[in-house]
Parts: structure tokens; C-alpha cells; sequence
């Protein structure tokens, strides 16, 4: 009798737990749907627009923009800050966006034309000791690299692996002088001091690059520009080390000669260890045109474009002695300024700072 009565509740109890295994899996399956449509500014493009969106515990969705501005991205239940990025055309981001399990949310977005970003010029150069929060640098407007619209390139990870600003990001600060781009950077590392490359592969390991056009952005040039466009990447292992690509593809040198970087840098460890304290000037001598002369400064209000790139190895490495690039988080969003200016951000040379900053990020 016992046997038998049990019996029946045996099969209700496997029948609920099929239910509940339903009910479970139908809502691991549940995702929301993010979709709308970016509008073009007036003679913009949406070539390699994307949607991202980042949530509040650093998960990033990524949707291309079609030729027709449409886009559509699943999300997971969460908070948001939805973000466009897109060549020479800006539009503020929405922020704070719950998210919600069935939810099918509709973000349209109009962009506008991007505002060159001001690089103020130094009535003098900028003595190396004067760091980005230093009075030389104040008038300067801040540029950070720290969202998920800007996480451009990784490598044997995922954009989810990365964990927000804690594992790579930076702040910097950028002016000019009749000598030198003079730049300032606060930038964070999990894993600092680690490069184990040389020469045409620095930026294969913790780096800096930055990316400088001395003429006006250009939407149609998908190729670097030998009398232009020049990348200097800047390794940030135990000994930094510098080094031109493109063009010159060489060490940067001065009167013929290899110029060490150490003439023109201070780079100094953050007291919190996680990062380091930069400061880099780049001569106007060492970036060589054509013919092989070095450029000129620019003259006030001229035109330019530029980008920063971080490069970071991946934190988690089990051996950091042969540690490669993980993760590159760059200003411009687009992972590919090294070789289409294009993706670069316009700039302006400016003689002073202007009434109102620009906004931090393009």
C-alpha cells in the first residue's frame, strides 16, 4: 500500500520538475531587444558605424549599423549607456537604460557633425616634470579613454572578459609647442609594466600609440598619407621604448641618429600600482615626411586629426614573460587608425583654449 501510494506523487514531483526545468531554461533564453536607427549628419557616413552597448557591470553589446541606419542587438536583463560610434560624426550617449527580460526597447539616434577637438598650444615647451594634472596642462581639455563604445580590439578574450576601467583605461591631456606635441597621461593597468617586445612590436605588449595628421581630416583617405599620418607606438614594459611605423618604420631619430626615449619621457609608477604616470613629448623633427625632413609645427587654427591608443596584455596571463595585447581601448573607438585615417579624430591647433570644453571622449 505504501509502495503504491508513493507512486503517484513520484510522477507529480517529475512532471513539476520538468515544468520548472521549462520555466528555468525559458527564462535563461529570455533577452531583451535593443533596435532603432542612426541617422547620418549632413555628408556623413554610417561605413563601420556600430551601436554598443555597455552595462553597468561592463557587458558589451555590439551591433553594426547598416546602410539603411538600421541596427538591432539582444541584451540581458541590466542597465545600460548606449553609445554610437561612427567616423566624424558624434551624438550623445543614452544613459541609464534599464533593460528587462522580454523587452524590445527602440533607440533612434541622430548624429551631428563632430567639433574638431581643441589641442591648445604651450607659450613654451613643457618641461617633462609637469605632469597631466600640473598647471601647464590645465587649459588643456581632458580626453578619457575608459568606456565600452572605445574597447576596439581584443585578443584571445572577449569584450566581456574586460571588466570596466579597473583592468585598462586612461585620461590624458595633449598641447603643443613650436618643439613638441606635449602629451599627459594617467593610464591604468591590472597587469603594469608589461611588455616583453622590441622595435616594430611594441604595441604587442602594455603600449601606447598615438596616432598624428598634420593636415585636415579626410573621409576618403583610407591609407596613410607618407607627408601626414605617422603612429608612434610608445611600449610601457620594466624599460619603455619607442618606435615609428608606416612610412619611416624605424626608431625615432634625430639628426640621423637614434633618438632614446628616455630624452623625452617621464614615466613614472602610480602610487597605487596600478598604472603608470606618462609623459611623452614628440618633436615635431622626428616625424619625417617623404623626402625624409621633419615636419614643422603647425601654424595657429590649422586643421589635424589624431587618436590614443592603450594596448593591454591580458591581466589573467599565467606567464607574463611571453604576455601579448589582450585588449586595445582607443579614443577614436575604431581599432583600425593605424592604417585608415579615416576612423581618426579630427583635431584643431588651437592658440588658446576655448570658452567651453568638449566633451571628453569623440
Amino acid at each position: 500500500m505504501k509502495g503504491s501510494s508513493l507512486r503517484p506523487i513520484a510522477a507529480k514531483w517529475q512532471i513539476g520538475c520538468v515544468l520548472l526545468l521549462f520555466s528555468v531554461a525559458g527564462q535563461a533564453l529570455a533577452a531583451a531587444k535593443l533596435s532603432g536607427t542612426v541617422t547620418a549628419a549632413a555628408n556623413g557616413s554610417l561605413e563601420g558605424a556600430t551601436v554598443v552597448a555597455t552595462s553597468d557591470t561592463f557587458k558589451i553589446a555590439r551591433a553594426d549599423v547598416g546602410s539603411d541606419g538600421t541596427y538591432s542587438a539582444d541584451l540581458d536583463p541590466g542597465t545600460y549607456t548606449i553609445a554610437v560610434v561612427a567616423k566624424d560624426q558624434t551624438v550623445a550617449p543614452v544613459k541609464s537604460l534599464v533593460v528587462k527580460d522580454g523587452d524590445t526597447v527602440k533607440q533612434d539616434f541622430t548624429l551631428k557633425t563632430a567639433t574638431p577637438f581643441p589641442i591648445v598650444k604651450a607659450a613654451k615647451p613643457i618641461p617633462l616634470t609637469d605632469g597631466i594634472d600640473s598647471a601647464s596642462f590645465q587649459d588643456a581639455p581632458e580626453i578619457d579613454i575608459n568606456s565600452g563604445k572605445q574597447l576596439s580590439v581584443v585578443s584571445g578574450v572577449t569584450v566581456n572578459d574586460w571588466g570596466g576601467p579597473s583592468t585598462v583605461s586612461g585620461r590624458f591631456k595633449v598641447k603643443y609647442s613650436d618643439q613638441a606635441i606635449h602629451l599627459a597621461g594617467d593610464v591604468t593597468f591590472k597587469a603594469p609594466r608589461v611588455n616583453n617586445m622590441t622595435n616594430d612590436s611594441l604595441w604587442n605588449g602594455n603600449a601606447l600609440e598615438i596616432d598624428i595628421q598634420n593636415d585636415p581630416y579626410a573621409a576618403d583617405r583610407t591609407a596613410p598619407d607618407a607627408d601626414h599620418n605617422w603612429q608612434l607606438v610608445v611600449g610601457l614594459g620594466s624599460t619603455p621604448d619607442w618606435w615609428l611605423h608606416d612610412s619611416i618604420n624605424a626608431r625615432p631619430a634625430l639628426n640621423g641618429k637614434d633618438e632614446p626615449i628616455s630624452a623625452h619621457s617621464m614615466i613614472t609608477d602610480k602610487t597605487t600600482k596600478d598604472g603608470e604616470l606618462v609623459r611623452i613629448d614628440i618633436p615635431w623633427a622626428i616625424l619625417l615626411d617623404s623626402s625624409g625632413n621633419g615636419i614643422k609645427a603647425p601654424d595657429d587654427n590649422a586643421m589635424g586629426a589624431m587618436d590614443i591608443a592603450i594596448d593591454s596584455v591580458d591581466p589573467n596571463a599565467t606567464d607574463r614573460s611571453t604576455a601579448a595585447r589582450a585588449y586595445q581601448i582607443q579614443w577614436s573607438g575604431f581599432g583600425n587608425t593605424h592604417w585608415n585615417p579615416s576612423s581618426l579624430v579630427p583635431i584643431q591647433f588651437v592658440p588658446q583654449a576655448p570658452a567651453t570644453p568638449p566633451a571628453t571622449g569623440q
